[in-house]
């Protein structure tokens, strides 16, 4: 009973004070409960992972080098003004973003939980994200990010089977887009990562519950389907809701900045190797029944009447949700 309370009043401090973030100006305060958040998010690990090596390996493979940075970058902001060390703030929040390059603790992902990962992937995100959209980025320090964002994911996922490292990956492609819209100043960053939140909870909650790991262990028709309508929503294909978010951004970018083009060339095409990749994984799931299909007798109640309403939100609801 009691680590049932510790569990949830964890994540709902969680939550709860990344969207207190949202509503706050001033950096110090906002950094203040960005490390309350990390402290919370090693006690849950603490609490639910047997392998206390890797609570230990995971807690500290990045979070000492951008403590002990920002320590001093706060002990000197008192004689020089913030706008005089953009370079260091900018890593030390990409280092918390677990951008490419970043990426430390990138060897512990499979042994993380399901519901770990979620945060670890959304809520965890939220303040930096904010952190970022109150400061003005140079043209070359979102070019560079960008072009990271954009680069570097694609050419990691080939050959990966393992899901959760695959997701990483996937985060860091979508990282650029919200990256983005916040350099455009644009309030359509927090609607894109709070669909992309919602998208990955129902994924994450799907998976956990189903036991899936990697794509060679997908023997269920049930899973096999939700799997394939999922990777086609992260791979923005019409008419998933990603899909529209990333028409937006490229409107957008289209309409703020002529010198950005190139560079918005690049994401698409970037875009399209990892729709590619995706495909790819998916290629023998499609046909994952075909060996049986002589054999295999269509029950009416197989899908479930949760499982397709599950379908039907994902395809139909989201995107409704996300124009509203």
């Amino acid at each position: 009973m009691f680590n049932l309370f510790s569990k949830y009043f964890i994540l709902m401090n969680l939550i709860l004070l990344s969207i207190i973030s949202l509503f706050m100006n001033d950096f110090m305060n906002i950094w203040f409960l960005m490390e309350i958040n990390n402290f919370l998010f090693i006690s849950y690990m603490a609490m639910y992972m047997n392998n206390k090596k890797m609570i230990f390996l995971f807690s500290n493979s990045n979070y000492p080098f951008y403590n002990f940075n920002f320590k001093k970058f706060f002990k000197f902001i008192k004689y020089v003004w913030l706008k005089l060390l953009p370079i260091l703030f900018i890593l030390v929040l990409l280092l918390n973003l677990v951008f490419p390059l970043f990426i430390f603790e990138y060897p512990y992902y499979p042994y993380i939980y399901f519901e770990m990962y979620f945060f670890l992937l959304t809520i965890q995100k939220i303040i930096p994200f904010y952190m970022f959209s109150l400061i003005n980025m140079k043209n070359f320090q979102i070019l560079l990010i960008l072009f990271m964002c954009s680069v570097i994911p694609p050419l990691m996922m080939l050959n990966l089977l393992n899901l959760k490292k695959l997701l990483t990956y996937s985060s860091i492609n979508q990282s650029g887009w919200l990256m983005l819209l916040i350099y455009f100043k644009n309030i359509l960053w927090l609607t894109y990562l709070m669909l992309y939140t919602f998208i990955m909870m129902i994924m994450f909650f799907m998976l956990s519950f189903m036991k899936f790991f990697n794509f060679l262990n997908i023997n269920n028709f049930n899973l096999n389907l939700f799997t394939i309508i999922m990777i086609l929503n992260m791979a923005s294909m019409p008419p998933f809701s990603f899909f529209i978010l990333k028409w937006f951004s490229i409107f957008i970018m289209m309409n703020n900045s002529f010198n950005l083009f190139m560079m918005m060339i690049l994401m698409i095409f970037s875009s399209f190797f990892m729709f590619f990749l995706y495909i790819n994984m998916l290629y023998l799931n499609m046909f994952i029944n075909i060996s049986k299909s002589k054999l295999y007798s269509y029950q009416p109640n197989y899908l479930k009447i949760s499982h397709m309403f599950l379908y039907f939100f994902i395809i139909i609801l989201s995107p409704i949700i996300m124009i509203i």
